[in-house]
């Protein structure tokens, strides 16, 4: 299996193909900012803090697996948002990691509305690791067993928010650095591709129920050399501090998920279930999210969203 997956990863860089070069998450919802640096700063009574793990596939061995960090927070003079995030995702012998900071301005449309205008700046470590092993009776294709190399990036992203709705676009790779791992096979023509996101949602509430709210939105995602991928998300809220819902991911999987807050503090699991070619290799994917809110005032019991 080990072998067929390196096979699969160097066909991957080999052929310039883009389709997982940016990290999947399933729990988005509970993090636009991950997708859009313009989010940066939008939630003006606390800082959330997040960690994230997630693990695609599981039941077949080195497949991607993805950490991370984050945390933003709105500046004093209540214009200017700034965040910072560390991520982690490996992909069978290659291994990336990487680290952001953000700066976004946030500008008071009125008394309901904002629109916010974020831009990262990144730095990424690509780590290949194979041993001559792996290519027992094959031509080598490295000459050594570990290779790096370190590239510069940026994203660029929008978002207009209120109480009840949101909607952002955000691309990321904008710099399209280019990678040379090896000049064997990663060259100068192996660049990043941009990805582009347009995302939205509005929560609906219910005269007379208070406690029960009703969230869907929508997630569209696409590169300049791949079609669109759309994810439909609906979202249910009960008492303001529990949440079911369902994302259906066009062509890919659907995913259940749920959450709870217990005063700063918040959890969220989403499990994939995949119906594509891959279905019968795999149980589904699974994402776990622990956050906290600081600065918050528990004895409010403020909901983490």
């Amino acid at each position: 299996m080990r072998k067929i997956l390196l096979y699969i990863t160097i066909s991957f860089f080999a052929s310039n193909l883009v389709a997982q070069q940016v990290p999947l998450y399933s729990q988005y919802l509970e993090n636009n900012y991950i997708i859009n640096p313009g989010v940066a700063g939008s939630e003006k009574m606390y800082s959330p803090l997040l960690l994230s793990v997630h693990k695609q596939w599981i039941g077949i061995q080195e497949t991607p697996s993805t950490q991370y960090i984050s945390l933003h927070h709105r500046l004093a003079n209540d214009i200017m948002g700034i965040g910072g995030l560390i991520f982690h995702d490996s992909f069978g012998p290659v291994r990336m990691i990487g680290i952001q900071s953000t700066y976004a301005y946030h500008l008071k449309v009125n008394n309901n509305l904002r629109v916010s205008f974020g831009v990262n700046a990144i730095f990424m470590q690509y780590i290949l690791r194979i041993s001559q092993d792996d290519f027992y009776g094959y031509e080598p294709v490295l000459t050594r067993e570990r290779t790096s190399v370190i590239v510069p990036d940026a994203s660029f992203g929008a978002y207009a928010y209120s109480k009840n709705y949101w909607a952002g676009i955000s691309v990321s790779h904008v710099l399209q650095s280019k990678m040379k791992i090896s000049g064997t096979w990663i060259d100068d023509s192996n660049k990043m591709v941009r990805h582009y996101f347009a995302m939205g949602g509005y929560r609906f509430s219910f005269p007379g129920q208070y406690h029960f709210e009703i969230e869907p939105s929508v997630l569209l995602k696409f590169t300049e050399s791949t079609p669109f991928q759309t994810d439909v998300n609906v979202k249910i809220y009960i008492n303001k501090r529990f949440y079911t819902g369902l994302s259906v991911r066009s062509g890919d999987s659907f995913v259940a998920m749920f959450g709870f807050t217990f005063d700063d503090y918040f959890f969220a699991l989403a499990y994939d279930f995949t119906f594509s070619d891959l279905s019968t290799h795999t149980v589904g994917s699974q994402e776990l999210v622990f956050g906290w809110n600081l600065g918050i005032n528990s004895a409010q019991g403020r909901a983490f969203y």
